[in-house]
């Protein structure tokens, strides 16, 4: 499927008497190739079922895919830009909004027209679209444990991260999910969250290797 995506890059310019190299932005419009993919090409790998997961997981090949979301915008500007669908926001987006410009992508170097283009391409590479859905690229899901406050039964929680945050908590991966609630469920019992420790449980479904 091809996109019609709007791209903004700088042209340089040599003013008259001038030795130095000044800069004008220009703007077109290109199209960039969105792969489409058959469902059964797909292969279930995981399943996310935490608080606003993901969902679903397949592989194609060595990546990962999830249906794309919505963005997190009110009801009246979606219905205002006419977007109902992932799809029809990803297609919006690169038509209408520029993102493909150097103050986003580049620092301190120029945005030529042929890095502006390659920007989008690799964009919309992260994307496929599946039976007329969209699909966006991910990682393995993983387990993250962290707490809050000061020790005192403030909150404890077990959340699922792609991938978690490798500067604070704790981490296992999802094939290991009784153990990342058992290390919860210690953590919380030893801060005295006890609430916590009562809800923790695996939210992911590993599929891989079945």
């Amino acid at each position: 499927m091809k996109i019609k995506t709007w791209i903004k890059y700088e042209v340089p310019y040599l003013p008259p008497r001038c030795r130095k190299m000044r800069y004008k932005e220009g703007e077109e419009y290109i199209y960039v190739l969105l792969k489409e993919v058959p469902f059964s090409k797909l292969v279930l790998a995981y399943e996310d079922k935490s608080y606003e997961g993901k969902g679903k997981i397949y592989r194609l090949g060595r990546k990962l895919y999830a249906k794309a979301k919505m963005p997190n915008l009110p009801k009246e500007d979606l219905k205002r830009y006419g977007v109902k669908t992932p799809l029809e926001w990803r297609l919006y987006c690169n038509e209408k909004m520029s993102l493909y410009f150097s103050s986003r992508y580049f620092d301190g170097e120029n945005a030529t027209r042929e890095a502006m283009i390659a920007k989008a391409k690799a964009d919309i590479s992260k994307y496929i679209l599946v039976d007329g859905v969209l699909y966006e690229q991910t990682c393995k899901p993983e387990y993250h444990i962290m707490t809050f406050g000061c020790g005192n039964g403030d909150g404890t929680g077990l959340f699922v991260s792609y991938p978690a945050r490798r500067d604070c908590g704790w981490h296992f991966p999802a094939t290991r999910g009784d153990d990342a609630v058992a290390k919860a469920k210690k953590i919380a019992i030893g801060r005295r969250d006890f609430k916590s420790a009562r809800l923790f449980k695996k939210y992911i479904t590993v599929y891989e290797g079945k």
